[in-house]
């Protein structure tokens, strides 16, 4: 499957501030980059993000439910069990952080690359996914149940244990990601593309008994 994600469009001379500042843009932080410290709880505010640089910055428990990021990189950071219910990610990179716990049901994801990182136990559920790689990833545990995938791929990443139930895997290449169990819906997996080893998996879940002499 051809890659035709698009990659974040950030600048090269972006002005530096602390988290806390970012309540002084009224509402629309744009050209700026981030570099250590924990993010204060938005709450109820509702912000856009666009064209920063996240670097070691932790948004861990917080509240960012409905907020928006565009052309967005995010580098070492934490996202542990933070709540971005219903976001609008767009052309972002999320690089060598955690996300364990992190619930992102119902958002709109789209050009984004989640590459080395910790994915266990995260909540994709609903959520409308075009253009997405996950890689060198362990997203273990998680839940895309009923997601829309327009395509997703995942790249040598660990998927023991993920819920892809409802999900139509049609396009979808797992073959060289690891798992010993899957969730899936039988009638979502035609066109889903398995290793040998897999379709043997597959092939037992479809009631089927498999001589491997």
């Amino acid at each position: 499957m051809k890659d035709k994600r698009q990659k974040p469009k950030l600048s090269a001379d972006l002005q530096l501030i602390r988290p806390g500042d970012i309540w002084s843009r009224e509402g629309f932080i744009e050209q700026v980059r981030i570099e250590g410290g924990v993010m204060p709880d938005a709450e109820d505010e509702r912000l856009v993000f666009d064209n920063c640089l996240f670097k070691d910055v932790s948004f861990a428990s917080g509240n960012w439910r409905g907020m928006e990021f565009v052309d967005c990189r995010f580098e070492r950071c934490d996202f542990s069990n933070v709540h971005l219910e219903k976001a609008m990610l767009h052309r972002c990179e999320i690089v060598n952080s955690k996300l364990t716990g992190a619930d992102l049901s119902n958002s709109t994801i789209g050009h984004m690359l989640i590459d080395d990182c910790d994915v266990r136990y995260s909540n994709f559920n609903f959520a409308s996914m075009k253009e997405v790689e996950f890689a060198n990833s362990s997203i273990e545990d998680s839940d895309f149940y009923e997601c829309t995938f327009k395509p997703v791929r995942f790249k040598k990443c660990k998927l023991h244990n993920a819920n892809f139930s409802e999900t139509d895997l049609n396009g979808v290449d797992l073959s060289d990601n690891t798992y010993d169990r899957i969730e899936v819906s039988l009638s979502k997996i035609v066109g889903c593309v398995v290793s040998n080893e897999q379709a043997i998996g597959f092939a037992r879940m479809l009631g089927l008994t498999v001589n491997e002499e």
